[in-house]
């Protein structure tokens, strides 16, 4: 019991004072906590089952990014982490009273989690930074786009429904495209690009015996929402469509909506993949129907920070 109190005291005394440390290098602290919310999220996500091997996966990792911030940035994010866990509980006395893994012990375990990764890398940081990398005073992070512009690549194959004077048919294609993008904090995106996709479908009135290919050129807008190692987005896109036979242009507007899992960063670049469902409407026009589009895509792709 004694014990409980004295934990709960330390607990909310770093509480109160990490404000004050914060305000040392408060950007380059929310950058690494963000870091170490996706580095942690990330292997919970691939599996965490022993802590010698998690804590070993992302050794690295944790200390490319606390070796890039300041040592006012790594006390103040290992203050706040420290404060957050004891606030949470202790993991394995709080499963040790209910006996299910539920939401209290989860949360519990992802902070403790946090913070021994963390103490770990900066209990390493003295003696293991590279001697010629400079701690930079408001760090921004490594493992989002936050706060930075980048250039997402991305492609993707797709199944296609079309729907033209009251006619379905099916079929396939792709599409590749490249987006610029910002990153105001570490929850939302804005990217806007070109994209261009092509895709083969079932000739209207044919009998399912033969192929057109249609070609999609398109100006997407996406807005996405981070939340750890997961993102969801919604985009708006003015499309066009034509065909080699016609390339006379039929102008419509799309909208969509997906989901998508981002790994950890590859030098410079964030790799991600995920899936999305869109629609699209064609007026009539360039000689032909109006015409509607259903697609499910298979997305892949990085962001590049430059």
């Amino acid at each position: 019991m004694i014990s409980k109190l004295i934990g709960a005291a330390v607990g909310a005394l770093i509480f109160l004072i990490s404000p004050f440390v914060l305000a040392a290098d408060p950007e380059g602290t929310h950058g690494l906590l963000t870091d170490v919310e996706r580095i942690v999220a990330g292997q919970e996500s691939a599996g965490w089952f022993g802590d010698d091997d998690a804590f070993r996966d992302i050794a690295e990792p944790m200390l490319e990014s606390t070796c890039r911030a300041t040592p006012e940035a790594r006390a103040a994010a290992l203050a706040d982490v420290q404060a957050r866990s004891t606030q949470a509980g202790d993991p394995r006395a709080l499963f040790a009273q209910t006996h299910r893994l539920n939401d209290a012990v989860k949360r519990a375990l992802y902070l403790d989690h946090q913070r021994r990764a963390l103490e770990l890398a900066v209990g390493r940081a003295d003696a293991q930074c590279p001697f010629w990398l400079e701690p930079k005073p408001g760090f921004i992070g490594l493992q989002s786009d936050r706060k930075r512009w980048t250039l997402s690549l991305e492609t993707a194959g797709n199944v296609q429904l079309r729907e033209t004077e009251r006619h379905w048919d099916f079929g396939a294609g792709g599409f590749g495209r490249v987006l610029p993008g910002y990153g105001f904090n570490d929850q939302y995106t804005l990217l806007f690009g070109v994209e261009f996709g092509g895709g083969a479908m079932v000739k209207p009135h044919t009998g399912d015996s033969q192929f057109i290919i249609n070609y999609f050129p398109a100006l997407p807008v996406v807005l996405r929402r981070h939340l750890r190692t997961w993102h969801y987005e919604f985009e708006l896109a003015p499309v066009a469509l034509f065909q080699a036979d016609n390339t006379n242009l039929s102008y419509g507007v799309r909208g969509g909506g997906g989901i998508g899992f981002t790994t950890l960063r590859q030098q410079n670049f964030l790799p991600w993949a995920g899936i999305n469902v869109s629609y699209e409407h064609y007026f009539a026009g360039g000689g032909r129907s109006a015409a509607e589009f259903i697609r499910s895509d298979l997305r892949v792709g990085f962001v590049w920070d430059p």
